[in-house]
């Protein structure tokens, strides 16, 4: 793509950069971001020329407190999830977050770009049977003139990301344009002749010293505590990893430690399952070459980000806490390229209605369509 067919970008709720750095592999010049973690946009400034470009504006003022942004082909945002999260206490109504996202509509009506895009947690098309969902959406199709709106839960894994992340995606274009946005089909799967399989976790950081004394959480007294043990931390090397979550504690377990075994489950009276290490190293089975940690700990910070498709020379500012706040809320680079390269490219957009298009009429049947998904899914 030549520079004059690269698209300007503004960036909302950026991070340290993670969305921007994949907008920019796709094909995006962001010239302002913003984010008000000051960890976060040291990160950013730091890196800059990596993750947007020299001249990138790095603002770091609460988002409340900018009157005006500046003009843009695509807005990007990722506004916070908390009050949305499955893995918080889900109270929107208490949460001042919640509404953040009328500061990203005022910016796509001040803005008005041909193409926006959102990512947000999964669990917000669940939470109030979708209202708040579908308030987004409803406000974004009638910013300006209007934009054309495709919503899609998409696994990071699908797309070559060595760790599991289902989020949600809200594409917008412009009415104007006349297309719709057709979100790119998984290049990874399950082992098969039709897609790549999946990425190794294990494969993906075995470059990486197993030896990281002061990149990961171990306290001295009771490092794993009942909590952590209560289910199973350790995925298995070949495997993408579990989700990569940002409070140091929660980080699940290295490829290379020792496999953990359920000892004991209750869950009718009450109780949570109970685990614990063994001394077998299931991943050198069929490699026996492969390094293995004789003491379990908790994946780095630096291998979370490897994990996240983050590039190695990116070292987030902080205390190593913060860099794990960092690494784990922002988006893979590598699954933000792909949703991007369908609005650069033009591959995504098409005259043709999307089967991910969300108008007034038809919410109703995405969401029944998601809840019924859901249940199956529990059922088996």
């Amino acid at each position: 793509m030549t520079a004059r067919n690269r698209l300007v970008g503004v960036s909302l709720f950026s991070g340290c950069g993670g969305s921007d750095l994949g907008a920019k592999r796709a094909g995006v010049d962001v010239i302002f971001s913003n984010d008000c973690f000051l960890p976060a946009t040291k990160t950013y400034e730091a890196f800059k020329s990596i993750i947007a470009n020299d001249e990138t504006v790095v603002n770091t003022k609460n988002i409340r407190e900018i009157p005006s942004f500046p003009s843009c082909d695509i807005l990007i945002g990722c506004y916070p999830c908390q009050s949305f999260t499955m893995g918080g206490p889900r109270l929107p109504e208490s949460d001042d977050r919640t509404s953040l996202y009328k500061e990203f509509l005022r910016c796509l009506v001040q803005t008005n770009p041909r193409y926006f895009v959102v990512e947000n947690v999964a669990g917000m098309q669940l939470l109030e049977n979708g209202r708040y969902l579908y308030e987004q959406i409803k406000a974004f199709s009638e910013a300006g003139q209007g934009y054309l709106v495709s919503f899609l839960s998409l696994n990071a894994k699908d797309y070559g990301v060595p760790a599991d992340r289902k989020r949600i995606f809200l594409v917008g274009v412009r009415r104007d344009i006349g297309a719709y946005y057709w979100f790119p089909k998984p290049t990874h799967g399950p082992l098969s002749k039709l897609q790549t399989p999946y990425a190794s976790h294990g494969e993906a950081l075995i470059d990486l010293p197993l030896d990281c004394t002061g990149e990961y959480y171990h306290p001295e007294k009771d490092p794993f505590s009942w909590w952590f043990m209560s289910r199973n931390r350790k995925r298995a090397w070949g495997d993408p990893a579990y989700t990569v979550v940002s409070n140091w504690r929660h980080v699940t377990l290295h490829p290379a430690s020792p496999t953990m075994h359920m000892i004991s489950s209750d869950w009718r009276n009450g109780s949570k399952q109970q685990w614990e290490f063994t001394q077998e190293y299931e991943h050198r089975a069929n490699v026996p070459n492969l390094p293995v940690l004789e003491l379990p700990r908790r994946l780095s910070w630096r291998e979370c980000a490897v994990l996240q498709t983050f590039p190695v020379e990116i070292e987030p500012e902080g205390s190593v806490e913060a860099k794990y706040w960092q690494v784990g809320n922002a988006v893979p680079p590598l699954l933000m390229e792909h949703i991007v390269q369908g609005l650069t490219s033009g591959v995504g957009l098409k005259s043709t209605i999307s089967p991910q298009y969300v108008s007034e009429q038809n919410f109703d049947t995405h969401l029944k369509a998601i809840q019924s998904a859901k249940r199956a899914k529990q059922n088996i």
